[in-house]
Parts: structure tokens; sequence; C-alpha cells
């Protein structure tokens, strides 16, 4: 019986710190900051390669 109890007491605890760190709402374990930086940087990525492909299209066609 005092095993059940704690138990509950236990689930009761986290459910009110799930509650209390947003539930359902929170936005993950990444903040928003970091998740738009994230996204920055897959940006610059992007263009980074698309340069380097240009780059090496312009050595293959001057190597013909």
């Amino acid at each position: 019986m005092r095993l059940i109890g704690m138990v509950l007491a236990l689930g009761a605890i986290g459910w009110v710190l799930y509650q209390a760190s947003g539930g359902k709402e929170g936005d993950g374990a990444i903040p928003e900051s970091y998740q738009q930086s994230l996204k920055k940087a897959e940006g610059v990525e992007q263009t980074v390669q698309e340069a380097a492909q240009l780059r090496m299209k312009e050595i293959e066609q001057g190597d013909q």
C-alpha cells in the first residue's frame, strides 16, 4: 500500500513538473534561437555548395 502511494505521488510530481515546463506546448529540446541559427547555417552551407559546383564547372570547362 505504501508503494502504491509513493508511485502515485511520484506520478503527480512528474505531471506537475511537465505542466510547469509547458507540457505539449513546449518547443522541443532545441531552443528557438538555436533552431534559427541552424537554419541560417543550412542556408550558408547550400550557398557554399552551389559556389563550389559552379567553380568546378568553370575549372572543367577551362581544362577542355
